[in-house]
């Protein structure tokens, strides 16, 4: 368990299940988060399937309600032969508990665990479409920055191709360093 000023982040129970129904059937957040709505109990059956997993964890108030959950993908390296170990972070949170700062803590406090674990990754990435402009605030509140603007398939009602910004956070302090001093 990773505990935060507001909220706690564990990875997912089988009692989460209601909770995870809640957010999960929410048409906005499903689309913001880019999965498949739920649309009855079953699904979010399966939704608790994908989440459990040793890089899932479920974003919890102190009251014990899960209100959302933030996941690590791992990432080969890419066609552009970079060398850094890279990881891709998604999210999702109840629409009810938006602009309150819970998603916020959440990515801050799944950061410190990656850099506090030593898990070698050297850049944490998102990929929000130009449409989530909440997201986007949280992550560069956060820290990240956007690498790149890319066209994408989405799979919104009318299956197009929609903007995506790619955002990424370096971990490792040469990087970092070499990034300040070429004014990036």
């Amino acid at each position: 368990m990773i505990s935060g000023n507001k909220i706690l982040l564990r990875h997912v129970q089988l009692g989460d299940v209601d909770d995870l129904y809640e957010y999960s059937s929410q048409k906005e957040v499903a689309q913001a988060a880019g999965f498949i709505q739920s649309d009855n109990y079953s699904a979010a059956k399966d939704f608790y399937a994908e989440l459990d997993n040793d890089l899932a964890w479920v974003i919890i108030l102190k009251t014990g309600k899960v209100i959302g959950n933030v996941c690590l993908y791992e990432q080969g390296l890419d066609f552009a032969k970079q060398t850094e170990k890279r990881v891709a972070i998604g999210y999702a949170l109840n629409n009810k508990y938006w602009n309150k700062g819970y998603m916020s803590e959440a990515l801050i406090l799944l950061v410190e665990w990656i850099k506090n674990n030593k898990m070698g990754i050297d850049v944490i990435e998102a990929y929000v479409t130009n449409r989530n402009i909440a997201s986007q605030r949280v992550l560069e509140k956060v820290g990240f920055s956007v690498s790149s603007i890319i066209d994408v398939p989405y799979f919104d009602i009318q299956l197009m191709n929609n903007k995506v910004i790619a955002y990424e956070k370096i971990l490792r302090k040469g990087e970092v360093e070499y990034a300040v001093n070429q004014g990036l």
